[in-house]
């Protein structure tokens, strides 16, 4: 059973990011199985080119069967969040699926941070953050599929985030410092909005490469996260995950939180009749009105 440590902690939170292992062999196979519901496998792809000339690489929650779900809100990433954004009401900033395959796109960024397109405003300093950003492989990334590489925030942390990305030719030092994330499958990259990091190029001739990127979001910081889940209501992907989920899982996607005002006689007989397969006894357990 793999866990998430003090030691992995500590690290994160000096160095603004952590590699950890979360996913035992049995999720990552779920997940995998998932994946391809999406993606094909390198060699499929490579066998026939011309099919996939138009394949969308992105892929956003819900995902139909649960296994991606599940990762998106995975209890040690959970925990970890918790841990570092001071609170347990946290809710789902994004989950986007990404597959990379050799010899078909540039993949090549400059140095960044993410906190330009997750916040309209400027990101606190880690001891104080209000979203985590977290990537998840299923596959393993060598040097030459397309790592993620990153800055170690001790030679950045005196910086003023604005700019927020960085060419080579604009500061050749900040480059002298970032190193490869080459990981096992199954493993998750947890860093922070602070932390520079960038794309690589895939070197490989044959390969690809699977990426799940999720953020945590302070429920009570509205001005930090991608998106919200409410225009997802009335897809089947999203009336599964409702009805199978638990309370904790629905309300990191906006769902009112047992125990919420909102809960009454009317909401729970309407929320049980749209969601005819939800258990609604936590929420009518829970009433404040009663």
């Amino acid at each position: 059973m793999y866990e998430i440590t003090e030691a992995d902690y500590q690290h994160w939170r000096e160095h603004g990011y952590v590699i950890v292992r979360v996913l035992d062999d049995k999720e990552l196979e779920s997940a995998l199985d998932n994946v391809h519901r999406y993606f094909p496998s390198w060699d499929e792809f490579d066998h026939d080119r011309w099919r996939y000339d138009n394949l969308t690489v992105r892929r956003a929650f819900p995902f139909v069967d649960d296994a991606l779900n599940h990762v998106a809100m995975h209890p040690k990433l959970l925990a970890f969040a918790e841990r570092v954004l001071e609170t347990q009401r946290i809710i789902l900033g994004h989950s986007i699926l990404i597959a990379k395959y050799a010899g078909t796109l540039d993949y090549e960024q400059q140095l960044h941070t993410d906190y330009m397109n997750n916040t309209l405003a400027y990101p606190r300093p880690d001891t104080q953050i209000f979203d985590l950003p977290v990537i998840t492989y299923y596959t393993d990334v060598t040097v030459d599929l397309g790592p993620t590489y990153l800055v170690p925030q001790e030679h950045t942390r005196e910086r003023t985030l604005v700019p927020a990305r960085y060419g080579r030719e604009d500061d050749p030092e900040l480059y002298r410092h970032e190193r490869p994330m080459t990981l096992s499958a199954g493993s998750t990259l947890i860093y922070s909005m602070n932390t520079f990091h960038r794309g690589s190029a895939m070197k490989a001739t044959a390969g690809h490469r699977y990426s799940h990127h999720v953020t945590f979001t302070r429920a009570d910081m509205p001005w930090a996260g991608q998106v919200t889940f409410q225009h997802e209501g009335g897809r089947p992907e999203m009336d599964h995950f409702l009805q199978w989920a638990t309370p904790r899982q629905r309300e990191l996607v906006g769902f009112p939180p047992v125990g919420d005002p909102y809960w009454d006689d009317v909401t729970i007989a309407g929320v049980g009749a749209r969601y005819p397969q939800m258990d609604m006894e936590p929420y009518q357990a829970a009433r404040v009105d009663r």
